[in-house]
């Protein structure tokens, strides 16, 4: 759905709760995509959102669609006046996966509430799901999978297929044993293309590509992109199949982890809502903006010690900016290159120097461009004095070089050592950059020009 079609969509929906129109609420409910629908609620207040919700509840199974497709986070707001019966019939239609990741975000009486309306069956498996961390591949998977016996035939897969319309939606068959271990995979068109008569163990692929139950989402993610599959299973200590993590699963996964990265490179921890008041949002932002504060003006008292060098040249001071613009901005690049590198498991930790190399090599080419020109902008403004030429150089190559290399071992460090590399990196570059650039500048100027 387009922006103008989205707003469209959200102005007309609250222009008509205002009104009362439920006439004319319920046709665009009925003819509005269930995901664009939720799109357009997150977008209305609170209590429009809530009327619009309860319209929904006369078709469950639409109403589950919406739950599914909302900011899981927010579904609180949705539910609000509420009751735990009135909720039974969107979490009967709601897939298991889905359902924990709601229930997780409810309050505990609510959500005690909703277990105990639901078949035991349900609500066990939907606790047991809650027990895994949101963030693996436990906490991703679907519990409604479907697996067969290696010694089925085709035709008996096909017709147990048939019979169970409720399972997850079927991209591959997994082949289990006896004793419930995952021993083969195939995907439904070798199964519809062999003869009738023969056996799953005949035609299926041993080596399958399964992910343990504690493994990291943003891995399970890295997985599936890597090996272009459509589902990835899900097993337990002893290999056998407990659930399938499935590709609007990893979607989620991809889009979540990108947003998160890069607000914790940006210093914000939490994802600033507009519901937030502006004290929270403040506060989330503070510590990271102090440390910043704290590397400034640790460069500011670097600047006030060589206050006698810039006297004696003020046009150094002019030279100061550039410098330390390019360093930052190369080492955000190579920050940047390595975190998301490290997030979608593309770079090993522990091979640092081959990353440093490499990174090396680029702000070597990169800097001596750079360097050059700014060369060139020196001897003009210094009135054909090579030596100034000279020391702003050779200044900028030696701070985008350190930038390049900082920006690089970090992250890389920081991941090594179990801290996340997007939270590490942001302050630690900013502010070291600011302090050793400042003192690099210096020192190399005084040993380029024989007045400092």
């Amino acid at each position: 759905m387009s922006k103008d079609r989205k707003q469209l969509l959200v102005n007309s929906l609250r222009r008509l709760v205002r009104r009362g129109a439920t006439v004319h609420l319920r046709r665009i409910l009925e003819k509005t995509r269930s995901e664009d629908l939720a799109v357009a609620m997150e977008e209305c207040l609170g209590g429009e959102a809530r009327n619009l919700f309860a319209m929904l509840l006369d078709d469950s199974v639409r109403a589950a669609e919406v739950v599914s497709a909302f900011d899981h986070s927010r579904i609180g707001e949705l539910f609000q006046d509420l009751q735990a019966a009135q909720l039974k019939p969107v979490f009967d239609n709601l897939p298991a996966d889905d359902a924990a990741d709601v229930l997780a975000s409810l309050p505990e009486e609510l959500r005690n509430g909703i277990l105990a309306e639901l078949t035991v069956e349900d609500s066990v498996d939907i606790e047991e799901l809650m027990q895994y961390g949101p963030d693996t591949a436990g906490g991703i998977m679907n519990t409604d999978l479907f697996s067969l016996d290696k010694e089925m035939t085709a035709r008996e897969a096909i017709v147990s297929l048939q019979q169970n319309p409720d399972a997850e939606v079927v991209f591959y068959v997994y082949c289990i044993n006896e004793e419930g271990t995952l021993v083969g995979v195939l995907s439904l068109r070798q199964l519809l293309l062999v003869a009738p008569a023969t056996q799953l163990k005949e035609v299926m692929n041993s080596e399958v590509i399964s992910v343990p139950l504690t493994m990291d989402q943003e891995k399970v993610a890295a997985i599936v992109a890597r090996y272009d599959l459509l589902a990835v299973p899900v097993v337990d200590d002893f290999n056998k199949l407990v659930g399938i993590a499935t590709v609007d699963d990893v979607i989620d996964v991809l889009q979540e982890e990108a947003t998160e990265d890069m607000l914790k490179m940006a210093g914000v921890v939490e994802e600033t809502l507009p519901t937030h008041s502006a004290m929270t949002s403040a506060r989330t932002r503070l510590p990271w903006l102090l440390v910043s504060v704290c590397g400034g003006l640790g460069a500011a008292f670097l600047i006030e010690r060589f206050e006698g060098s810039l006297k004696a040249m003020t046009i150094l001071a002019a030279f100061i900016p550039i410098v330390m613009g390019l360093g930052g901005n190369v080492g955000v690049q190579a920050s940047t290159l390595v975190v998301r590198g490290l997030a979608m498991d593309q770079i090993d930790v522990k091979k640092l120097l081959p990353a440093l190399l490499g990174e090396v090599k680029v702000a070597t080419l990169i800097a001596l461009v750079c360097s050059a020109l700014v060369a060139a902008a020196a001897f003009f403004m210094g009135e054909g004095r090579w030596d100034l030429a000279g020391a702003v150089a050779t200044s900028l190559f030696a701070v985008m070089t350190f930038g390049a290399v900082l920006g690089t071992a970090v992250p890389m460090l920081s991941g090594r050592f179990g801290i996340d590399p997007a939270v590490a990196t942001g302050p630690i570059l900013t502010t070291s950059i600011d302090l050793v650039g400042v003192l690099l500048y210096f020192l190399i100027c005084a040993a380029w020009l024989p007045e400092l």
